[in-house]
Parts: structure tokens; C-alpha cells; sequence
């Protein structure tokens, strides 16, 4: 089940419609709309906090399984890089 439609659920248990629980959450409809409009699972941790405080729930709700599995397949790995030691030449002069 997507963020999307877990909003909707909440937002239908509490009878608040899209609009009052946007006004609740302090965002502007527009962005809320896309989020629920859209159905992904990628929204801003900003903006899913602000919708679990207006719903009283906990943002780890909205997150499922496979959610946390894109959140950890998505971050890069970081690869440790090798530090060349850069030798100065004799002739190079250092300028202050």
C-alpha cells in the first residue's frame, strides 16, 4: 500500500477532508495533492512528518517494507578513495 492511500485511509478515519488536513499538516494543497495524486513512495521525510503530526500517528506508519528497502537501495555507496600524495617539484615556487 502506497503513502497515498494510507493518508487517504487516515484522513477518511478522522472524516477530514484533503483540504483540512493539509491546512493541519501547514502545507499548501498543491503539494499535498501531488503526494496523494502521485501514489509514490518518495516523499519528503519533511513533508511525511508533518502529515503523520496532523493525522496523530508516526511517521513509521506510512513506511512498509518495501518502502524501506527503495529508502536503502536508493542511498549511493560510498566508496573510500585513495589519497594521491602529490610530490612538489624542486623548481615550483610557493607563492603567498
Amino acid at each position: 500500500m502506497s503513502i497515498g492511500q494510507k493518508i487517504r485511509i487516515e484522513a477518511k478515519k478522522q472524516n477530514l477532508n484533503f483540504k483540512q488536513l493539509a491546512l493541519k499538516a501547514g502545507m499548501p494543497y498543491t503539494s499535498f495533492y501531488s503526494i496523494l495524486k502521485c501514489d509514490t513512495q518518495r516523499v519528503s521525510a519533511v513533508s511525511l512528518y508533518k502529515i503523520a503530526k496532523a493525522l496523530g500517528i508516526s511517521m513509521e506508519y506510512f513506511l512498509d517494507d518495501e518502502a524501506m528497502t527503495a529508502v536503502y537501495k536508493a542511498q549511493p555507496k560510498l566508496e573510500k578513495k585513495k589519497k594521491k600524495a602529490k610530490k612538489k617539484k624542486k623548481s615550483e615556487k610557493i607563492c603567498h
